[in-house]
């Protein structure tokens, strides 16, 4: 994928972006991305293991303005004609609309060019930001699943703390539940 976002280029994330990701994280308070274990800030380790997982069960996409890595995006396939969504937003960079423009433009290109009929994203219930940018976005919520996501505060799944998660759906034009 390689697609014009106002301005804004959005692209594939390969091995070879680990510098991108490490610049980008470098003010992040919390664990940010996404698995195998989320991390925050990214480390160079971090970063490189992070991608090549990614490309190994994923494709990752990159929002760059210029040569700074603003956000990324994840498809994560999770059945035929399925996959989840998952993104980030460089803090600095929150509150500008970018992360709703970006999962539109990732959303749409999955729908018209990757063949999937369903999107979904997984939100945790405190996530107001996450929440508002779904529904803004064309996302309708479909349901809760009690203690399903971890807060990655233990590396044991057994001692980790669980939380709920809201699903929310994008289906392409056409399909609806």
């Amino acid at each position: 994928m390689d697609l014009d976002l106002d301005g804004l280029r959005v692209r594939t994330l390969v091995a070879g972006d680990a510098d991108l990701v490490v610049e980008a994280t470098r003010a992040e308070r919390r664990p940010a991305l996404w698995g195998p274990r989320p991390a925050g800030p990214y480390s160079q380790d971090d970063a490189r293991a992070a991608l090549r997982a990614w490309e190994a069960e994923q494709v990752s996409y990159g929002v760059l303005d210029g040569p700074r890595l603003v956000a990324a995006l994840g498809l994560m396939p999770s059945g035929p004609g399925a996959a989840e969504l998952a993104y980030w937003v460089r803090p600095e960079r929150r509150r500008e609309g970018l992360g709703r423009r970006a999962v539109r433009a990732v959303t749409a290109w999955a729908h018209a060019h990757a063949g999937l009929t369903r999107v979904w994203l997984e939100i945790d219930p405190d996530n107001a930001p996450s929440l508002r940018l779904a529904e803004s976005a064309g996302y309708r919520y479909e349901e809760r699943m009690p203690r399903h996501c971890r807060t990655w505060a233990a590396d044991d799944p057994a001692q980790d703390v669980w939380h709920d998660c809201l699903i929310w759906t994008h289906e392409a034009s056409g399909r609806r539940r």
